[in-house]
Order: C-alpha cells, then sequence, then structure tokens
C-alpha cells in the first residue's frame, strides 16, 4: 500500500470520531415559569332572612371563579349559621399585575333560587379576607364579582 492510500484511509477513519467540534448549536428551550399560586379563604354569608323551616337556608352553597376549571365549582361548608366557607389551594397570583384581568367569583345560593339572580350572588361573597364590592352585571342572573389575589392569599379590591 502506498502511504498516500495509507493517509488517506487513516484521515477517512479519523475523520468521523472527530466530529466532537459541534459542541454548539439548539439547547432545550427554556421553562414555561408556572403562575405562583396561594390558598385563599372564601366565605359566603346568607341572608338573614334565611331561617328555617320552609327554606333553601340548608344548601348546599357552591363558589364559582373564572381560575377554576370551566365547568367546576367548589361546593362551601357550613361553618356557622348562615356561613359557607372552604379554603382553595393553587389559586394563581394575579396581583399586583400589568394588564391583568381581575377574577370574576360568584356563590349560588339555593335561598335565593326564586330571586330574580336565580340564586347567582356576588354579594355577601368575601374572597381571601376582602368583601367583594365591585360587580359585574349586578342584579342579574349573570352577577359576578371582582378580585384580585395577591402573594400572600389576600383578596384586593380592582380599582
Amino acid at each position: 500500500m502506498r502511504p498516500a492510500h495509507v493517509g488517506l484511509l487513516s484521515l477517512a477513519l479519523a475523520l468521523p470520531a472527530c466530529y466532537d467540534f459541534h459542541t454548539v448549536g439548539p439547547e432545550d428551550p427554556p421553562a414555561i415559569p408556572l403562575p405562583q399560586t396561594v390558598s385563599v379563604t372564601v366565605a359566603y354569608v346568607q341572608p338573614l332572612g334565611c331561617v328555617p323551616p320552609g327554606s333553601n337556608c340548608g344548601g348546599p352553597v357552591t363558589f364559582h371563579a373564572s381560575w377554576l376549571p370551566v365547568g367546576t365549582y367548589v361546593t362551601l361548608t357550613q361553618t356557622a349559621a348562615h356561613t359557607w366557607t372552604a379554603t382553595l389551594r393553587d389559586v394563581p397570583i394575579n396581583y399586583p399585575g400589568v394588564n391583568v384581568e381581575p377574577y370574576r367569583v360568584y356563590a349560588v345560593d339555593p335561598y335565593r333560587h326564586d330571586t330574580p339572580t336565580g340564586g347567582v350572588s356576588a354579594e355577601n361573597l368575601i374572597v381571601g379576607g376582602e368583601k367583594i364590592v365591585k360587580f359585574e352585571n349586578p342584579g342579574g342572573t349573570r352577577e359576578q364579582g371582582l378580585i384580585y389575589i395577591d402573594a400572600n392569599g389576600n383578596g384586593r379590591t380592582p380599582q
């Protein structure tokens, strides 16, 4: 074998092993940051006119929020006379935020079923310790309260 053939054969065998020069290139994309979450206490106070027997004061009262998956709700537990509560885990923080919409929340109270709201109410609802005072579609079947949730699990009323 001629030296030129040996040299070409050596080069042909060595080149695939030297493909280590290609170390710079695309990397895995950065992880998508998940929103921080907190636990939030929710309370609903039924109207004082709700007196058993013969009324639907016994519930159950359900809580609905825009951060919950569509079609789901939380059944509140009666913890005192006229008071229904729950602690919700993994609520995404949306306060402070730039161009962030407040959450929309409401309760469905069977005692109010025969009212113009059809049982839907954001009135008498407390989210993260903050009484709901800002409403969308007040007094109707689509009544919703507006609230932000901060990093401590406290409610914040939109300005």
